[in-house]
Formats: C-alpha cells, sequence, structure tokens
C-alpha cells in the first residue's frame, strides 16, 4: 500500500466514522487514546475494540494484517 492508497483509506474511514484521524494521532501522542475512543466512538464500537485489543490472539490477528502494519508505521511517523 502506497502512502496515496493509506491516504485515501483513512480518508474514507474518517468520512465513514466521523472521527479526525489526525485528531486521533494526537491524542495518542498524548498517551490519551482511551479517552479519544471512549468520546468519539459509540458504547457498541468502544466495548469491540477493548475486546478486540484484550484478546490476544485476536489483537495479533488484526495487527498482522497488511493494512493495519502500513496504517501502524504511518501512525508512528514522527515518533
Amino acid at each position: 500500500m502506497n502512502n496515496d492508497e493509506l491516504s485515501r483509506l483513512m480518508k474514507q474511514a474518517q468520512n465513514k466514522t466521523g472521527i479526525d484521524i489526525n485528531k486521533m494521532k494526537e491524542a495518542s501522542d498524548k498517551g490519551q487514546l482511551d479517552d479519544f475512543v471512549n468520546k468519539n466512538l459509540s458504547s457498541q464500537a468502544t466495548a469491540q475494540l477493548k475486546n478486540v485489543l484484550s484478546n490476544k490472539e485476536a489483537c495479533e490477528k488484526l495487527l498482522s494484517t497488511p493494512q493495519a502494519k502500513e496504517l501502524m508505521k504511518k501512525l508512528m511517523e514522527g515518533k
């Protein structure tokens, strides 16, 4: 996935969820991602996300996808 494709994917995610990806990255950088998720996702989506993140196998499966790897790389730039 190149930068244009990643940008397009992030814009689609932003449009679909209404969540500003840059604000999410900023919250993550400040160690406030949990607060951001609680404020910006529905209670059901928050519960699903926390369930996946607390399940080691599900988390590893999710993070092993090429899309997740590329997104994490992009989010980690500048750290």
